[in-house]
């Protein structure tokens, strides 16, 4: 702790590209539940935040913290066995389930006189995931018989599904769920299966020196009492931001 109070600022890595309701930009300026936990933690330690968005993968923001360029990355990071070995991970703040967005054409064409839900654990084709991250590791394990295509982006991702490149696209639940909130027309073409008992550990990375910054993280997160879910973020999002900013003021 002492380096970061005596440069009198929070590094805190994240992703570049947008991902609401963690983290996005509004009105020129930079917002989302990770972005608000982590003001609130830099207000705690008496000094401000400052947000570095350089990390052209999630896992660029890990190595941020891994080679010092950055204190924290939180990013919606996925805890994973190879990122655990290069920084530390609090304690998940959210725990999601990993989830499909299957085009129903294509799932037809698979189906023939099976039921919806055999298909999906025998699919079979194309697999869209965003390339360079825990979702292709988690997709090689999980699809053996599938083709594991990685996008650059999520948006390239959905957009292959979309237009039947891919017979679906893995990633998180609030993602998934995610592209029908944002388009309810989407569910005409495209439909959303969440994957029960593989679940998807969400977790704020230090460096691996860094016990005593991870305690703090978990103690702030845990006074938060947030108890967060998928559907708490997606459908609930301005009474959490509320309900940050009021035990934030309870504990000060």
């Amino acid at each position: 702790m002492k380096p970061i109070l005596q440069r009198g600022e929070l590094r805190i890595a994240m992703y570049q590209h947008d991902t609401p309701p963690f983290y996005f930009t509004q009105d020129n300026a930079l917002t989302g539940l990770d972005v608000e936990l982590m003001q609130g933690f830099a207000n705690h330690l008496g000094i401000p935040a400052r947000f570095l968005r350089h990390a052209k993968t999630l896992n660029e923001a890990v190595q941020m913290v891994e080679e010092g360029k950055a204190d924290i990355a939180i990013c919606k990071l996925s805890i994973t066995f190879n990122r655990a070995q290069k920084v530390l991970f609090t304690k998940p703040y959210i725990r999601l389930r990993k989830a499909l967005l299957i085009n129903r054409v294509l799932l037809q064409k698979q189906q023939g006189k099976r039921s919806k839900y055999e298909t999906i654990q025998t699919l079979e084709g194309k697999l869209a995931v965003i390339g360079n991250s825990s979702y292709e590791d988690y997709a090689k394990q999980r699809f053996v018989h599938m083709e594991i295509v990685p996008y650059p982006t999520w948006q390239d991702a959905v957009n292959a599904v979309r237009q039947q490149q891919v017979v679906a696209a893995f990633r998180d639940e609030v993602e998934i769920k995610k592209v029908i909130v944002d388009n309810n027309n989407d569910a005409v073409n495209v439909m959303t299966v969440v994957l029960d008992n593989d679940f998807d550990n969400k977790g704020i990375a230090v460096s691996r020196d860094a016990g005593y910054l991870k305690y703090l993280l978990e103690l702030y997160m845990d006074n938060l009492n947030l108890e967060l879910t998928a559907n708490r973020v997606l459908f609930d999002y301005p009474k959490l931001i509320e309900h940050i900013h009021r035990n934030q003021l309870k504990e000060d």
